[in-house]
């Protein structure tokens, strides 16, 4: 249920034959160097885009992340725009709570991110131990949208945000996590973007004119926050079609874009959830529906 939805977004994350799979498992040896800069350590975590690897930069000695393109898709357009996408809208967003891209370029014909090195888990990994309390949810969640509101005053839109997308960053100076939003790489520029954009996000959390095609703006992301909170305090999804026992991402973006939206009390009501609600929380949901309102619906 968390894969992204068609082409471009997802190209290469499923379906992909045998040799190509295998060419995506390769780990770089430790020692590697990247850029001139940054020598590999070890292996952190692969993903449809790329691998991500625990580095040193040794002009400062300090331990940093390096996003590495898989190689076979060194070579697709599409793939590679993503990829620096990353690293451009990155810089343009003034927020401690997204996360910082060092440096980036190109090594061997492989493109590559240095970025700061977070130490922690993302919430899908929090989640998996239980929802998150009331107050838990609001020092994540004023975090979060403090991020969001700075990316929509440079004009970016996120487009994918999800659990995983948002990390808990442990720090030195708090017992409390720091929120750290990942991946712009899908995020829509309002100033380059056309007005209209190939569906591409994550259905459990996509706002409608995301799924059908339409144009999509910050609302867009203020949606995936109200469903986002929805799953974290309840720890159920909002959408019915996602609890069934056999969901697939078609019947929740057909529920999302042609289904009745119920306030959020009734929904963690028919969940049994509803004591896990805060007080006014249903009320700030319907809020977050903004963008359905002012989309069409088809």
């Amino acid at each position: 249920m968390e894969s992204s939805t068609n082409a471009p977004c997802a190209r290469w994350e499923r379906g992909q034959p045998e040799a190509i799979l295998a060419t995506m498992r390769l780990e770089l040896a430790s020692g590697t160097l990247i850029g001139g800069d940054f020598r590999l350590e070890t292996l952190l975590a692969r993903g449809g885009m790329g691998s991500i690897y625990r580095a040193v930069q040794l002009s400062t000695d300090r331990p940093r992340a390096i996003k590495l393109l898989h190689p076979m898709l060194v070579e697709d357009e599409l793939a590679r725009e993503r990829f620096f996408r990353e690293a451009r809208v990155g810089a343009h967003i003034p927020s401690d709570h997204v996360v910082e891209v060092i440096s980036s370029g190109i090594d061997g014909g492989t493109p590559w991110l240095a970025m700061e090195l977070l130490e922690g888990e993302d919430l899908a990994a929090r989640l998996r131990r239980g929802p998150l309390a009331a107050g838990e949810a609001h020092r994540v969640f004023a975090q979060l949208g403090d991020a969001l509101g700075a990316a929509h005053s440079v004009g970016v839109v996120h487009r994918d945000l999800k659990p995983e997308n948002v990390f808990l960053a442990r720090v030195r100076r708090s017992d409390e996590p720091v929120v750290k939003v990942l991946d712009f790489g899908i995020a829509r520029l309002l100033a380059e973007s056309p007005t209209t954009t190939s569906p591409c996000g994550t259905p459990l959390f996509m706002a409608p004119e995301q799924a059908t095609g339409g144009p999509v703006g910050p609302a867009a992301d203020v949606w995936a926050l109200g469903l986002l909170a929805f799953s974290a305090l309840t720890g159920r999804h909002y959408w019915r079609s996602a609890e069934s026992p056999q969901p697939s991402p078609m019947m929740v973006l057909r529920e999302a874009t042609e289904g009745e939206l119920v306030p959020a009390s009734r929904r963690a009501l028919e969940l049994g959830a509803a004591e896990r609600l805060p007080p006014g929380f249903a009320g700030w949901f319907g809020r977050c529906d903004f963008c359905r309102l002012t989309s069409p619906r088809r």
